[in-house]
């Protein structure tokens, strides 16, 4: 057995993968950290892990460090880095609205009345109805064309590439433009009817007939079990509600539901129709998305966003991906230097050039989206420490460093190592999709020396809580750790 046996080791290492087992430079942090990972939930799986000083860079301990893993949404790192370095942390996005025609002395705007996204993917109903006060406070009673939306900021594949089909009704799958408002989601609010037998009563919000519902739900008898089912039809705005809810059943315990919709610049223009009418503008021609606007168009009304360094904890914190995703398109349309030009493929090529200028190593990162959710996403742990390794040497790093997670505190890791020294310590990105899970960041020794690690572990068919688990021990070890214990 003994050839047999050299040959391997000759084989990993002229194939640069000695560090295959677990290495590093503390043989007792490495004993630990196998042992934790030496469980039979994780044994048919893959890791790969890479935890290093960033005093000294010595290799505390690296698993698999250079092979390739899909990130779920720990590719928002790569995002969130992009973004900030090639777009600034007071970056804001500008939302306006131009009229095409002059203003009679009645209050009739004649021509049409246009709304351009920018690409902001925070835009909320306060703001859209903000926008429509401004319209009106600009003297604009009527508008005698049409009310249109400007949405070539950015592509119209509002989907990223392979996300799975069947998530496309879910909110953390909702379609990308340069045109957004409420997260491109409307709630659907189902309540039981006033006897049991009888439909459900279906509520839709914030935009009233965008969403078609087919009623097919029925009231249950009090204290009967709830059934309730709310889907929509794949590429259609039509939501099907389905089941039954007990006739007990209180509104308050019944929350609504959040259903992804179809066409985002559309959805937008129709919700500022209604609230133009509601601040008294009426309109006169049709809703639609159509043309950029005109040279020669007058501004009437701007919404500004706020800074990158806001949108980055808004993005990294809940782990949002229509955020990642409509950053790494602003990171396109801003690198292309035109009005237009935001696509995927352009945002990811000019992070990919940036991530090579950082010492990246390309044949070991390749990004498919913004978000985490393609599973064509892959890249290397070594590549993810190189990331925020560089990006604790810049003097924006606490923008950086405040958007993660903290462990024990907020975020997705608000539940995670409460009441160990990793609480309210590491700051860290989560991420799952299925069979994926994932934890990249920052932790303080018991010596206050920081750490920068990266977890991704593909392939695991049991419950990501025994993935998480594992994350959480070896964080917490991490944490506990102490050089003076490391030395001789």
């Amino acid at each position: 057995m003994v050839l047999p046996l050299l040959s391997l080791l000759l084989y990993s290492i002229q194939s640069g993968k000695a560090e295959d087992i677990g290495s590093g430079s503390d043989p007792g942090l490495v004993k630990a950290i196998d042992r934790i990972l030496d469980v039979p939930g994780l044994e048919p799986g893959f890791q790969g892990i890479f935890v290093q000083s960033l005093s000294d860079q010595r290799v505390l301990y690296q698993r698999n460090a250079d092979h390739i893993f899909m990130p779920a949404s720990n590719n928002k790192l790569l995002t969130s880095g992009a973004a900030l370095a090639l777009l600034g942390k007071d970056f804001t996005y500008h939302t306006r609205i131009f009229r095409t025609g002059p203003v009679t002395p009645d209050g009739t705007m004649e021509g049409d009345l246009v709304i351009q996204g920018a690409g902001d993917p925070i835009l909320s109903l306060e703001d859209m109805q903000d926008l429509a006060w401004q319209v009106r406070r600009a003297g604009i009673q009527r508008i005698s064309g049409d009310l249109r939306a400007d949405d070539s900021r950015f592509d119209r594949e509002w989907l990223g590439d392979v996300w799975a089909w069947d998530d496309e009704p879910y909110y953390y799958s909702a379609q990308i433009s340069a045109l957004n408002v409420n997260e491109n989601v409307a709630q659907v609010q189902v309540t039981p009817g006033h006897k049991a037998g009888g439909l459900l009563s279906v509520a839709v919000m914030p935009v009233k007939g965008y969403l078609q519902v087919v009623n097919l739900g029925s009231t249950g008898p009090a204290k009967s079990k709830s059934m309730l089912s709310v889907e929509r039809l794949r590429g259609r705005n039509i939501v099907v509600v389905s089941g039954s809810l007990p006739l007990d059943v209180a509104a308050k315990d019944n929350g609504s539901v959040p259903v992804t919709i179809e066409n985002p610049a559309l959805f937008a223009v129709t919700l500022l129709s209604e609230d133009l009418r509601a601040c008294g503008v009426s309109i006169g021609g049709q809703i639609k998305v159509g043309l950029p606007v005109a040279r020669n168009a007058v501004e009437v009304a701007e919404h500004v966003s706020p800074p990158l360094s806001t949108i980055l904890r808004r993005l990294n914190k809940p782990s949002d991906n229509l955020i990642a995703e409509c950053l790494m398109k602003t990171v396109g349309a801003v690198k292309t230097g035109r009005g237009t030009g935001g696509t995927g493929g352009t945002g990811e090529q000019a992070a990919r050039d940036w991530y090579r200028s950082i010492g990246l190593d390309l044949t070991r990162v390749r990004q498919a989206d913004g978000s985490g959710l393609s599973r064509e996403n892959f890249v290397s742990p070594h590549n993810l420490v190189r990331l925020l390794t560089y990006l604790h040497s810049r003097p924006d790093f606490d923008v950086f460093y405040q958007s993660l997670p903290i462990a024990g505190a907020d975020g997705s890791l608000w539940y995670r190592m409460k009441g160990t020294h990793a609480a309210y310590n590491c700051h860290a990105k989560t991420g799952y999709i299925s069979t994926v899970s994932s934890i990249s960041g920052y932790v303080f020794t018991r010596d206050g020396e920081m750490l920068v690690f990266s977890m991704l572990m593909n392939n695991h068919v049991v419950s990501n809580s025994i993935c998480t688990a594992a994350q959480d021990a070896i964080v917490k070890l991490l944490a506990d750790h102490t050089r003076k214990k490391a030395m001789p």
